[in-house]
Parts: structure tokens; sequence; C-alpha cells
């Protein structure tokens, strides 16, 4: 299967990325601590039913260079300079995992009319008016403090992130060496550290800006929500909640015997729901 692998450049920024297939494209962003190595084995499923996929590196992550601010809202708009403007695209499919999620929607709200559908993977939204988001996320709060996370974590990233990449998944799935290599190799500097740290220090901005949002109305957007069942999985019913909260649109699913990183424990069930839901008139 052929894929283009290139740069993006805005704004003395780098984006990296990945495309692959012909059709109507559906733009897939990951989460932390991860990068667009993690739809490898579920992209192919949308290119043979006829898509065309984009996978960038979240600004900051991977082979992407930093952002000017690390607020979904701002990731977003640097995103839609690239789908919109330098691959000229129109209409899209988003996927998001993760802080692909919160994206997602934040690139719904200040580009609505360009999004067909989003499905949301393991991952609530937040500033939805509830406090859901950080629910049973004790690195949440951790992440956010200035500083202490990089000088607590150096010369540790790999102890650090395995103890993720080994826990986060449901209890039959455990995450192949060579991805937790490429992570690893991605994520254990102290610049994607901190970029990824920042992610979450802009949490009280990205509430700001999504109760914001909601103050304008729910979407009318179709949301998928995807979840996992066991261990850090979200659970379906925290994806609904969420959902109902923001969009008019929704439905869902748990894969119960997967977790956080459910995109790949179960790469070819969920591909049948986004390829179902897609195909929905």
């Amino acid at each position: 299967m052929d894929v283009k692998y290139s740069f993006f450049e805005h704004n003395q920024n780098k984006l990296y990325y990945a495309i692959a297939g012909e059709g109507f494209p559906v733009l897939l962003l990951h989460g932390w601590p991860q990068t667009s190595y993690m739809w490898r084995h579920l992209y192919p499923y949308l290119v043979q039913n006829g898509f065309s996929v984009i996978m960038p590196d979240l600004p900051g992550l991977g082979k992407s260079s930093s952002p000017k601010s690390y607020d979904k809202k701002t990731i977003a708009s640097y995103i839609q300079v690239f789908i919109h403007d330098f691959l000229g695209l129109d209409k899209i499919f988003i996927v998001g995992h993760d802080w692909g999620g919160p994206i997602s929607y934040s690139y719904a709200h200040t580009c609505e009319n360009r999004v067909k559908k989003i499905v949301l993977i393991d991952v609530p939204i937040p500033g939805d008016g509830s406090a859901a988001f950080s629910e049973n996320r004790w690195h949440h709060q951790f992440h956010k403090i200035i500083d202490l996370p990089e000088e607590l974590t150096r010369d540790r990233e790999e102890l650090y992130l395995k103890y993720f990449y080994n826990n986060w998944s449901g209890k039959d799935f455990v995450m192949d060496r060579d991805a937790q290599n490429k992570y690893l190799d991605a994520y254990a500097n102290k610049n994607t550290m901190k970029s990824g740290f920042d992610y979450y220090r802009a949490l009280p901005q990205d509430i700001k800006d999504n109760l914001g949002f909601l103050k304008k109305g729910k979407l009318n957007i179709p949301f998928l929500g995807i979840a996992g069942g066991e261990g850090y999985g979200r659970g379906i019913k925290i994806i609904l909640n969420s959902l109902k909260r923001v969009t008019n649109n929704y439905e869902g699913y748990e894969i119960s015997n997967g977790g956080h990183w459910v995109a790949e424990e179960e790469p070819e069930l969920i591909s049948k729901y986004i390829i179902k839901f897609f195909n929905k008139k």
C-alpha cells in the first residue's frame, strides 16, 4: 500500500504527515504518548474501503515542531490550514483518539461547514459541563504542574512512558515492542516530553473555549463514540454522556475487551464501526 510521507511548513512550523489511499478524506488525529504510527493497523481498512487517510504527527509531538500554543483551538486552526489551504480539501471526516478528540471538537466548531462526521475514540470532551474528562486520570493533574514533570521524568522517560503502554490496555493486549520503541524514540527527549505536558497545561484554556462554544449551541455534526471497556478504557457511558452535551446527533460502541489503546487493540472491529458510520446517509 503506497504511503506518502512529507512535511507541511507554515509560519516556521513543520507538520509531519502521511497520506494514503484515494477517495473521501479521513483525518486521523492521535493522542499522547503516541504518534501517527498508532494508526498503522487501522488505516489500511479505511483505504481498502475507498477512503483516503491523512495522518499527521500532532504539533510538538513525533516529528512535528512545536506550535505557538497548545490550546486545542490553536492546534485545530493550524491543522485546518494544512488540510484546506495546503492540501486543498473541502469537506472531511475526522477520527480523534485521546487528545485528537478535543482537537476534533475545536476543529468542528471553528470550521463546521467542512466537517461531515467525527469519531471520538476513548475520549470525552473537556468543558462539556461535566468533570468527566479528567476522571480516573491521575496524570492529568501531574502533567499540568509547571516544570516538575520534566524534572521528575528526566532520564527516566522510558520508565515513565512504558507504564502507560503496558498498563492502559485491556488485560489480553500487550502493545507490541516495535510500536513502543517508535513512540519512545519520538518522546524520550526533553523537548517532546515538555510538549506532551503542555497539551495538559492548556486544559484550562480548552475548557474555557469549549464552554464558549457550547453557549452558541450544540453541533449538528454526527458523532460516533468508541470506548474501551476494560482497565483505563473510558467506557461508553462516559463518552455518550459527553456527546449528548455537545452534539444533537451521536451514537456509540464499547469494545468490551479493549482499554485506552483500543485503536491498536481492535483495529479491524473499530474500522468496521467507523466505515459503517461514515457510509450511513
